[in-house]
């Protein structure tokens, strides 16, 4: 008596996920270039502790005063971390990767969560980090190209799901706004002990929970204290 085939099975399978997931679309190439200039708060290359996130918020929108509650609202697309297999060289200073959206508008990265759909046109953004808890040692930067001009190829948006022939590269040469952490020699938000003369991406040291709220308070309260005294001056 003969056994029966597997192929058959094997092929209604392959084509029940891939009808589940939705078909292979437009794909993605990321990344920066290799022996990069990627330092800490204190001017130090990044080690293998760190990851590499690329990922969307969808419409929250993260600032440096809502940073406890990033983690809460991200999504993300794809992800480089050490070893160098898996993206991230930290040797040679460089992280790449290569990522592709579904039809149905996931990702098909074993990183990201495949209940997570991305919305056409939301902005993409990069989280390094060694750690994601808010605690003493964690450094981030959050960055993302905040004015995209030119090739729609460079663009860090998500791209429309119906499209099935386009590739995109969102390299770390074009991002140009950092909500903490530092891009192409600009420095934004966080703690620092130190500036490189030339960095491609820094990272800084994440604010305590509250912290950053604090200063916020202190400056509006130093603003009133100010506005009072004007105020009470005679008129000339």
């Amino acid at each position: 008596m003969k056994t029966p085939s597997l192929l058959p099975r094997l092929f209604c399978l392959a084509l029940a996920l891939a009808w589940t997931h939705g078909a292979q679309a437009s794909t993605v190439f990321w990344g920066s270039n290799f022996n990069d200039n990627l330092y800490d708060s204190s001017g130090n290359a990044l080690d293998s502790t760190y990851s590499f996130e690329i990922g969307s918020f969808g419409t929250f929108v993260p600032t440096y005063q809502n940073i406890d509650q990033w983690q809460a609202n991200w999504h993300v697309i794809d992800r480089a971390f050490d070893p160098d297999s898996n993206g991230w060289n930290s040797t040679e200073q460089f992280f790449v990767g290569t990522v592709g959206f579904n039809t149905d508008g996931t990702s098909d990265s074993p990183d990201a969560n495949p209940a997570d759909v991305f919305t056409q046109g939301d902005v993409v953004y990069l989280w390094v980090y060694n750690s994601l808890s808010i605690v003493p040692g964690s450094e981030w930067a959050l960055v993302t190209d905040g004015s995209p001009v030119g090739d729609s190829a460079d663009d860090w948006i998500i791209p429309d799901p119906a499209d099935t022939s386009s590739s995109f590269n969102w390299q770390l040469t074009d991002a140009n706004s950092a909500v903490i952490g530092g891009a192409n020699g600009v420095q934004g938000p966080g703690g620092y002990s130190t500036t490189p003369s030339v960095f491609s991406l820094q990272t800084a040291v994440v604010p305590e929970p509250g912290s950053a709220l604090l200063l916020l308070a202190a400056a509006a309260a130093h603003l009133t204290r100010r506005a009072r005294r004007l105020s009470r001056m005679p008129l000339l």
